[in-house]
């Protein structure tokens, strides 16, 4: 009888070890980020760099990384979702290709209406993403009306290096 319950139990054991387990989908590589930002940069015409160095300074590559309603590898708030994607945010934000692929899409946005308003540069389109384009057109574009974020990626970003993080070397 107990050789039975622990062959039973054994067997409970494995087959919960079996399972996908929540988080497998957000254990992601460095490389895997660099593979897939490199396209989308291309698209939108960006410094695939600037995106890599971005997407460090905003998330640390944590595909699960949450601050206040901002959510994800890019840190996408639902308002900035809602301006360039008609999914719906949540559960989606968490799926960090559609989460780097539409906080692009938001870069590349915030980069059009900048220009349009021939207020755009690096810079500018940093703080805008960071902390709102509305909030940075209402300051008039003046960035020394905003706090630089207090990590040392973003300081170099703010400062126009557009590649304070070195991307990893992939083969393709």
């Amino acid at each position: 009888m107990n050789r039975t319950i622990a062959i039973v139990l054994s067997g409970l054991f494995i087959l919960a070890g079996c399972g996908r387990r929540p988080d497998d989908a957000t254990l992601i590589t460095r490389e895997a980020v660099w593979l897939a930002i490199r396209p989308q940069a291309a698209r939108y015409r960006f410094e695939p760099a600037f995106i890599y160095a971005l997407v460090a300074a905003e998330s640390n590559f944590d595909a699960r990384a949450r601050n206040g309603e901002a959510r994800g590898l890019m840190q996408l708030t639902p308002g900035a979702w809602r301006t360039v994607s008609i999914e719906a945010y949540d559960p989606i934000v968490w799926d960090w290709p559609k989460n780097l692929a539409t906080g692009i899409e938001y870069l590349a946005w915030c980069r059009h209406t900048l220009q349009a308003r021939k207020r755009f540069s690096y810079p500018v389109l940093l703080a805008s993403f960071h902390y709102g384009l509305d909030r940075v057109a209402a300051a008039n574009f003046d960035l020394s009306r905003f706090p630089v974020p207090d990590n040392p990626i973003y300081r170099e970003l703010w400062r126009g290096n557009l590649t304070p993080v070195p991307p990893p070397l992939v083969a393709r």
